[in-house]
C-alpha cells in the first residue's frame, strides 16, 4: 500500500465514527452477497485506483445505488496503463473515480489529459480522489485539468459519495440529452443540406435546360429566318414581275412563274410544318394513338408520292415485300411521317441514275422496314450527329432540293414515342441503310 492510502486507512475506527465513512475495514466483505443481475440499461462507473480496498469499498457502498431507474455497472483499473485500455473499450462510461498517485505521482493527471485530449471524451464526469492533496493542490488542478470534482479520500463518506455520484450522473445525463439533441440537429442539418443540394441540382439542371432552350430558340429563329428568306424573296420577286409586266409575258411564262411561286411556298410550308412538329414534340403535345395498323398501307402511299420525284432523277424505287399485311402497334399518322421523311431523304440525297431499295418484312417480334440508297454514305462524324436537331451533314441534296435539318430529328422522336427503334448503317462511298423496327 502506498503512502497515500496508508494515510487514508490509518485510523479506520475514527473514519467510521461519523456519517458511515466510505472506506471501511476489509472485514465488511467477509460475507459478500451474490451479485445482482444488471438491467439492460445501466450507468457505467470506472474505478481507477492502485488499491484493491478502494475498489471493494466503493462497490460495496454503491451496490444498491439506483438513479433514474438504472443501476451502476462497475469497471476497475489498477493503473493508468490498464485504465487507458479500459477507457478505449468503454467509451460510454458515465463517471470515472480517479486516483492521482498510482505508478507515478501524477499518473492520474496524465490520464485525465489522455481521456480528454487523445480519446476526445468530453462527456465522462471525472472525479479526482486523492489521499495526498500535497501532490495535487485542488486549486491548481481544477484550473489546469478538465475534471469535474476534486475530493480528498478522507472526506468521502458514504453520503458524500452518494451526493458526488448523483450530481455527476445528473450532469452526465443532461450532457447526453444535449448531445442527443445536437446529433439529431446535425442529422437534420445534414438531411436539410442534402435536400437543399438536391433542390439546387434541380435548379441548376432546370437553368441549364432553360439556357439550352433559349439557345435552341435563337437557333430556331435564325434558321427559320434564313430558310424562309430565300423562298420569300423569290415569291416577292416573281410576284413583282407578274404585277409589273403581266401584259408583256406570254401565258406559258406566267404559268412558269406561278409554278416557281408554288415551289417556294411549298418550301416555306415544309419548314413551318417541321418547326411546328418539333415544337409539339418538345412540349410533349404529340397526341399519338397507338393501335394495330398495317404499315404497308402507309408505305405504299409514301412510295407513290415519290415515284415522280425519283423518275425526275432517273432513280428506281425497288420494293421488296411479299405479304399483304404487316400489322404493328403504331400511330398511323406518325408512321406515315417517319416513312415519308426517310424515303424523301433517300430520293433527295441519291445521285442521279441510282437505285433505292425499300424492304418490309416480319420477324418474331417486330415489323422491320429498311430503306437503302446508293448515295455517298456517311462518315462516323456525320453518323454521330445524324438524328440531332438543326443538323447539317456533309452530303448535300443531289438535285439542290431543300432541307431543314429537322427531318431525322423528328423521325427519332416519333419512333421513340411509339416504342420503336430507328438507326442507320452506313459506310463512306457505299450508301446508307435506314432501319426502323415497329413492335408487333
Amino acid at each position: 500500500m502506498n503512502q497515500e492510502n496508508k494515510h487514508i486507512f490509518q485510523n479506520n475506527d475514527d473514519l467510521f465514527s461519523q456519517d458511515n465513512i466510505v472506506f471501511q475495514e476489509e472485514e465488511v466483505f467477509a460475507d459478500e452477497v451474490e451479485p445482482v443481475a444488471l438491467p439492460e440499461e445501466v450507468w457505467e462507473v470506472m474505478i481507477i485506483d492502485d488499491e484493491e480496498d478502494v475498489h471493494q469499498l466503493t462497490r460495496f457502498v454503491l451496490e444498491d445505488y439506483v438513479y433514474e431507474g438504472r443501476k451502476l455497472k462497475f469497471t476497475s483499473a489498477y493503473s493508468a496503463k490498464e485504465a487507458k485500455i479500459l477507457i478505449q473499450q468503454h467509451p460510454n462510461v458515465a463517471v470515472i473515480l480517479l486516483d492521482v498517485v498510482m505508478e507515478t505521482s501524477d499518473a492520474g493527471l496524465k490520464l485525465v489529459e489522455y481521456i480528454r485530449e487523445q480519446q476526445h471524451n468530453r462527456f465522462a464526469r471525472i472525479i479526482l480522489r486523492t489521499g495526498q492533496p500535497g501532490y495535487a493542490p485542488e486549486k491548481q488542478i481544477i484550473l489546469k485539468y478538465d475534471i469535474n470534482d476534486y475530493k480528498n479520500k478522507t472526506e468521502l463518506t458514504d453520503q458524500k459519495l452518494f451526493t458526488v455520484i448523483t450530481a455527476s450522473l445528473r450532469a452526465y445525463s443532461n450532457i447526453m440529452i444535449v448531445e442527443s439533441y445536437r446529433q439529431h440537429l446535425e442529422e437534420k442539418v445534414v438531411e436539410r443540406t442534402h435536400e437543399l443540394q438536391q433542390k439546387n441540382e434541380v435548379l441548376v439542371n432546370l437553368n441549364q435546360q432553360l439556357t439550352q432552350l433559349n439557345q435552341d430558340k435563337n437557333e430556331f429563329l435564325a434558321i427559320a429566318a434564313h430558310d424562309l428568306k430565300n423562298p420569300l424573296a423569290s415569291i416577292q420577286s416573281l410576284a413583282n414581275l407578274i404585277r409589273t409586266s403581266f401584259d408583256d409575258f406570254p401565258k406559258q411564262k406566267t404559268i412558269e412563274f406561278a409554278q416557281m411561286i408554288e415551289i417556294s411556298a411549298h418550301k416555306m410550308f415544309a419548314l413551318i410544318k417541321n418547326l411546328l412538329d418539333v415544337n409539339a414534340i418538345e412540349s410533349n403535345q404529340m397526341n399519338l394513338s397507338v393501335n394495330a395498323f398495317n404499315i404497308l398501307l402507309s408505305l405504299q402511299t409514301v412510295i407513290n408520292n415519290y415515284v415522280e420525284p425519283a423518275k425526275a432523277k432517273e432513280i428506281v424505287l425497288e420494293c421488296e415485300f411479299s405479304q399483304a399485311e404487316y400489322k404493328a402497334l403504331v400511330d398511323e399518322n406518325a408512321t406515315y411521317q417517319v416513312l415519308d421523311n426517310l424515303i424523301s431523304n433517300a430520293v433527295k440525297y441519291s445521285p442521279r441514275g441510282k437505285n433505292i431499295y425499300i424492304r418490309l418484312f416480319k420477324t418474331e417480334n417486330v415489323i422491320r422496314c429498311e430503306i437503302q440508297d446508293e448515295g455517298l454514305g456517311l462518315s462516323e462524324a456525320d453518323q454521330a450527329k445524324l438524328f440531332g436537331k438543326f443538323v447539317r451533314l456533309t452530303p448535300r441534296p443531289s438535285g439542290d432540293e431543300h432541307s431543314t435539318g429537322l427531318g431525322l430529328f423528328i423521325v427519332k422522336k416519333l419512333v421513340h414515342a411509339m416504342n420503336s427503334k430507328v438507326w442507320c448503317e452506313s459506310q463512306l462511298g457505299k450508301g446508307s441503310t435506314f432501319i426502323v423496327e415497329f413492335p408487333i
